[in-house]
Order: C-alpha cells, then structure tokens, then sequence
C-alpha cells in the first residue's frame, strides 16, 4: 500500500483527532463509499480501510500507534499520508472546536441558506408512496401525462402569447403564485423523497436567496453515500420532474376550460413550470443539471475543480506559476462556462431585482448598498487568493506586478470607454390620443429628459412586444392618475393610483392600448464610470443634499 500524496496546505499536528463537527458516515449499501462529513455535509468519500483509520485516531495515538493498531499491511508512513490527504477537509482539529449547527449559511457567491428542519424522519414515512410511483403502471401514466402537456402547450400558442404578454387579473396571479410556491416546495420534497427511497438522509430543508431570488433547498449532499450512479442521477432529476409533471397536468386540463381567468391561470402556471424545470437542467450553475451531471461523471465538486483548473491554465499562461495540478483535459473549459454562467445569473438577477429594491427608498437602496459590498468582498478576497496560489507556484514577483497593473488599466479603459445610454422603466396611458408617460409618485428613478426616445410596450408579466415609439415632450411633469396596469402587469377592476405624468409625443405606432409599458432611453451617453458615479451620488445613501 503506497502513501498519500498530500494535497493540501493545511497540515495537522499530531497526534490528530477528529472535529466534534466531522462523522465518518457508513456506506448505506454494499460497494458504497464510506463519507467523510463535517457538519452533516459530506467533504469527501473514503474507502472501509481509510475509513478505519479515521476511525481508530484518537488524539492519543501517534501514527506508530495507529497503525500498530490496525494492523498489517498498514505502517506510520501510510497513517500519516492519509491524514495529510484528507487535511484540506478539516476534519481534524484536536477537538478544540465545538460543533455548531449553523441554521444560517453561506455559499459562495451569492446564495445564503436558512434551515427550517430536518426531514429525514418525515420523508422516510413516505417511502411506500415512492415506491408505489415507482410502479411501471404509473410511470407509463406520468408519460402520456407529459405527452398531453406538450400536445397543451403546442395547440394554445397563441393563447400562451397574450397570456405573457398583457395584463391579467389579479386572482390569477395570485392563484399562480400559491401553485408555484406549492409546486417549488414539492420539488424539493421530491428529491428529498427519492433520496430516502434510495436509503439516503437529506438532513436539512429550508429556504434561499439564491442570485437574489427567494427559493425552497433540500440537502441532498448525502446522496454520495449511494453506490449507483443511477440512483445519484434520480435524486437530482426528481425535483424537475416533479414541476414537468405539475406543469403537464395544468397544460392538458386547460385544453378542457373555456375561456376565463382560471384558463389564463393554468397557462401561465403550466408554462412557469417547464421553464423552471428546463432552468434547473443548465449544468454550469449548482442546479439540478449540474448536480446529475456530477453523478453521472461521479467527480464530486465538479464545478470547484473545474474552474480551480482554470486556474492554473491561467496562472500558468498568465502569471508563469509552474504546474501544480494534474492535466485535467476538457474541465478548465467546464469550469470557463461555469464562471461565466455565475457572472450572467448574478447580471440577470440585479437587472430584475435591483430596481424593485430602489423604489423602496432608503430602505431599498441599503439593501442594494449592502449586497453590493458583499460581491465586492468576495470578489477582493477571490483576487487576492489567487495572486497567493500564484506565488505560492513559483510566479515572479515581477510578472504578478505586471498583471496586476494590466488588469487595473484595463478596468480603467472600460469605465472611462464603455458607453452607457441610461434605460428606464415606466408606463403609458393614452385618452383621446393624448400620450402620457407615467411613474409611481415618489420614484427616485424618473428623470426623464425633452426628447427622451420612450419605446412603448405590451404590459406583459413575462414578453414585452414592441407597439410604437415616442419622445418626451416639453412640458413639466404634472400629477396625475394612472390605471394600475400602466405601472405593473395586473388588471384590478379599473384601479387608478397617483403618478407622474410626462408629457410625450407618439412618432410611430400601429395599434396601441390604453395603458402598457414604456422604456425610455437617454439621449446622454455616459461612461460606464460617470454612470456608476451618477448613481452612487443620486443615492439617498449618499451624504449631502
């Protein structure tokens, strides 16, 4: 038996002992890995021998010891080379630290976790339910289910079309919002579920911010423990299977209603349902995609070891760092598409969620401020890691001067080069072919110009269709009153609510509604860097006037 080659900079004294936070979790069916746990979150799968020695150090012992303990073919050396191996885990602290549960946690770069409860117990009851959908009656059942969703989705068109794209009642969206909240909490359970069924514990269920937006988690990590691929795979698929399957039954009985609100319902929730279930099969981001595409490979950490490879290829290349990892082949290019699909979830998130926050005053914009400093944080301390791990490799200190100096001109060329024409959102109203723009009273973010372009759009939940083009016109902006679906995409019996009204002037258009949505753009083009400074100094957060 050869020893361990240390992989890690984290070298513990002996002799060592296990963490009060760290297990050493059993296989749950033979041929399964044994699991090495802190904290209830499995850190790395071990084989029964590892396993026993894991077992066997004590914080007495020395390696002599240990190994004298087990037993032939084992000796200090190779005790010693697996403590060194699986040291990166931190599993082993000398007992000087206590276990914690921590109910509240954070995960890079964006999510942060709040546990509500264990479901294990729970979740094993429902066994005998899983085991009766798994019967090959019902999965033929589920299929010509799903078979009837797609024959829904491709016969209304045109009705999923107006759906997402104009107002609908209030009822609607509100009976949409509790499905989908149901719905997202049965997609959890589902894994939860499948899980169990495969003898797994998933030890936490509770709600996220995942890229600023609110969701449901269930820990599935201890699907590690299974030894079949295939059953790692099912876990990980259950949940979008579960919204495939809600969002199929809402799609055929539709076929079946007349037209109504509650038909305009079950579109919108059937559509909702399979684009999340398409959203959660993207593999780049920690999804359910990702998480089967790391069973089906069986490399844990996939997208960590992926994007620790870019890396390299770039401290190599970049910095002159010497190799420090194996060849890793087409993973440095798994992990160049995860790193940008991180960049484009947490743009997409702020594009949509940002200017909701501001309108909330200082409220919404010490939010805003808040999570801002905290992406910079982990930005900064991501920067200055990898400058470390360079120079740790051997990089000249000359060539990290350089880069760094590169790296901060060329983020001095984009802010003082890169264009920004400033965009924002409001409404129309149009009586007697009179064309008004109109913003929420008190809106720290309506500074339209004279001459401002306005593209004027269907008020869609979802789909904005371009109807015509006007400009701002020249007159001061007035109060007014404002159907509500001019502001947002909700029909409420005729409500009007108090706006500001600009005055515009229509160049072209063909059939346009009485109330729907407005983008206007700037004729000012700023940098990227006035831009930022515009919006950092017109804060309420800002100090003076």
């Amino acid at each position: 038996m050869r020893p361990a080659k240390k992989l890690s900079t984290y070298a513990p004294v002996w002799p060592v002992q296990l963490a009060p936070a760290a297990s050493i979790d059993p296989p749950v069916q033979d041929g399964a890995p044994w699991i090495v746990a802190l904290n209830g979150v499995p850190r790395a799968r071990v084989s029964g021998d590892v396993a026993a020695v894991l077992r066997t150090v004590d914080g007495v012992k020395g390696p002599e010891h240990v190994a004298a303990q087990l037993g032939e073919p084992w000796t200090a050396r190779e005790v010693t080379g697996v403590v060194e191996q699986l040291a990166n885990t931190r599993i082993f602290d000398g007992g000087t630290h206590r276990a914690k549960v921590r109910w509240v946690q954070f995960r890079a770069p964006l999510t942060v976790q709040l546990t509500l409860f264990n479901p294990t117990v729970f979740l094993y009851s429902l066994r005998p339910l899983v085991a009766a959908l798994a019967r090959r009656e019902v999965l033929v059942l589920a299929a010509l289910l799903v078979l009837g969703g797609m024959v829904g989705l491709s016969t209304a068109g045109h009705e999923i079309l107006r759906v997402l794209s104009t107002p609908l009642p209030l009822e609607a969206y509100l009976g949409v919002a509790a499905a989908m909240f149901a719905s997202t909490l049965l997609h959890e359970l589902g894994h939860g579920m499948a899980l169990a069924y495969f003898g797994g514990q998933p030890r936490r269920i509770g709600i996220m911010l995942f890229y600023l937006s609110p969701a449901f988690f269930c820990d599935v990590t201890d699907g590690w423990r299974l030894p079949s691929r295939r059953q790692r795979v099912l876990v990980a698929l259950a949940g979008p299977m579960v919204h495939l399957g809600l969002g199929s039954a809402a799609l055929s009985v539709q076929g079946l209603m007349t037209g109504s609100t509650a038909k305009d319902g079950a579109l919108l929730y059937g559509v909702l349902c399979y684009c999340v279930a398409v959203l959660n099969l993207f593999p780049f981001i920690k999804l359910d995609g990702y998480v089967a595409l790391m069973s089906a490979l069986d490399v844990p950490y996939l997208r960590k070891k992926s994007m620790d490879a870019m890396g390299e290829l770039v401290r190599v290349h970049v910095f002159g760092a010497r190799h420090s990892l194996p060849k890793r082949g087409l993973l440095p290019w798994f992990g160049l598409a995860s790193f940008v699909a991180g960049l484009a979830f947490m743009a997409i998130g702020f594009q949509r969620l940002v200017p909701v926050f501001l309108q909330f005053g200082f409220a919404g914009h010490l939010v805003v401020a808040a999570v801002l400093l905290l992406l910079l944080a982990v930005v900064s301390a991501s920067i200055v890691r990898f400058f470390l791990a360079a120079a740790r490799n051997g990089s000249p200190f000359w060539r990290r001067v350089l880069v760094g100096a590169a790296g901060t001109g060329v983020l001095a060329v984009i802010l003082a080069a890169v264009p920004v024409t400033s965009s924002q959102v409001a409404g129309y109203t149009l009586v007697d072919g009179r064309l008004n723009i109109v913003a929420p009273v008190g809106s720290t973010l309506a500074t339209f110009a004279e001459g401002d372009r306005v593209s004027l759009q269907s008020q869609g939940l979802v789909i904005h269709r371009d109807l015509g083009v006007a400009t701002i016109g020249s007159l001061p902006p007035s109060l007014s009153k404002a159907p509500l679906e001019a502001l947002v995409p909700v029909t409420f019996g005729g409500l009007a609510v108090p706006a500001q009204s600009y005055d515009a002037d229509i160049r072209e258009t063909g059939y346009l509604p009485s109330a729907g949505r407005a983008e206007i753009t700037s004729r000012v083009q700023l940098s990227l860097g006035e831009w930022l400074w515009s919006a950092v100094a017109s804060s309420p957060l800002w100090p003076g006037d």
